[in-house]
């Protein structure tokens, strides 16, 4: 793992923003030295926060990601080629046979000419990806501590650890912090699916990349067997197309804002269709639930990308109509695959295309 420092506002001029919120709560002649404050398991520090740019594996992006008291953008597999994903000299040396395997299928199936949105799905969990974050120094601590614990579990993840006391120096003050684990385990009774009062569960087998989305959604409560997986000792080699068991709560009205989000072209529903399957047997969604049925669409920077080379998806034919822009016949064929696997209603759309060739 490696970290940049973007942007630090711990300080304010020559006061640290804990003991300014410290000060403002009881009195400004307070004597409470700060070292003290900050090993304080409390809002206070949550208030100072880093602004930080990370380099690490999928499977510490997902860990970090798990945590809901940050804001995260991360970089998305699909803008990268697949095939030339790189990973650190430890799992090369560790897994050398199966990483030379993985880019061989990754080839192979390029070669067919089969969609990224497939082949990417055996990129390996210890594939480096990179991920922007605001964190709080409490929110810090909490990963530190969560670290160390993963460090019994798997020696790897000693490197993030130490660069974490490189650049905070967070051991002196995480004696005092409770251990928050992230990814608890999915226990044998909770693997069902149900409604009970206003909140819908979802329990399923899905890709580990369909997991990495979910778990962005702050609304969402979930439980999985991720840690099961990184005790196995061999999760490193796994790809974000191999399943994990997953567990999803939330309130009816979200789950609606999410799965009408979802269905849209722009939003890889291929990924998300068991989900809004398994989620259909409590709510109804329909093609008036799309984010563009009021006649706007609200990606056209995304939808307008996709009638170049510059982003692999297919054109999205409802936004093709909306905005009058023909679709070139060389993207036919992405198209049709594309709605294979979508609701019929996608089909009355594709024929409303206007189609130019070049």
């Amino acid at each position: 793992m490696k970290i940049e420092i973007i942007s630090d506002d711990r300080e304010i001029g020559e006061k640290h923003l804990s003991r300014i919120s410290w000060e403002l709560s009881r009195s400004p002649d307070d004597k409470t030295p700060l070292d003290t404050i900050l090993s304080i398991d409390a809002p206070v520090n949550e208030i100072p926060s880093v602004v930080m740019s990370v380099e690490c594996t999928i499977l510490e992006r997902e860990i970090f990601a798990s945590y809901r008291d940050h804001v995260m953008w991360a970089r998305t597999s699909r803008v990268d080629d697949p095939a030339k994903f790189e990973t650190e000299l430890y799992f090369i040396e560790k897994f050398t046979w199966k990483m030379k395997s993985l880019k061989w299928k990754i080839n192979s199936l390029v070669e067919e000419g089969v969609i990224q949105d497939e082949y990417r799905m055996l990129m390996p969990l210890c594939a480096k990806t990179s991920f922007t974050t605001r964190i709080s120094w409490r929110g810090l601590i909490k990963v530190y501590k969560f670290f160390e614990y993963l460090c019994k579990q798997d020696e790897y993840f000693l490197f993030a650890l130490k660069e974490f006391d490189r650049l905070f120096d967070l051991k002196k003050y995480s004696a005092n912090y409770s251990f928050v684990n992230p990814i608890p385990l999915l226990n044998e009774s909770e693997k069902k699916s149900g409604v009970v009062g206003p909140i819908i569960t979802v329990f399923q087998k899905m890709p580990i990349a369909l997991r990495a989305q979910l778990v962005r959604h702050r609304n969402f409560t979930f439980k999985d067997n991720l840690m099961q997986l990184i005790s196995d000792g061999d999760v490193w080699a796994k790809t974000i197309g191999d399943e994990i068991n997953i567990s999803i709560s939330a309130e009816i009205n979200f789950w609606k804002t999410v799965i009408n989000k979802r269905q849209c072209w722009i939003a890889q529903y291929g990924i998300w269709k068991d989900v809004i399957i398994g989620v259909q047997e409590y709510l109804s969604v329909s093609e008036n639930d799309l984010p563009c049925w009021e006649g706007f669409c609200p990606y056209v920077r995304d939808a307008e990308i996709r009638h170049t080379d510059d982003d692999p998806g297919a054109p999205c034919p409802i936004h093709s109509n909306l905005t009058k822009t023909p679709v070139n016949k060389k993207y036919l064929k992405a198209i049709e695959i594309e709605a294979s696997y979508r609701p019929k209603f996608w089909k009355k759309h594709i024929k409303e295309m206007e189609v130019f060739n070049v």
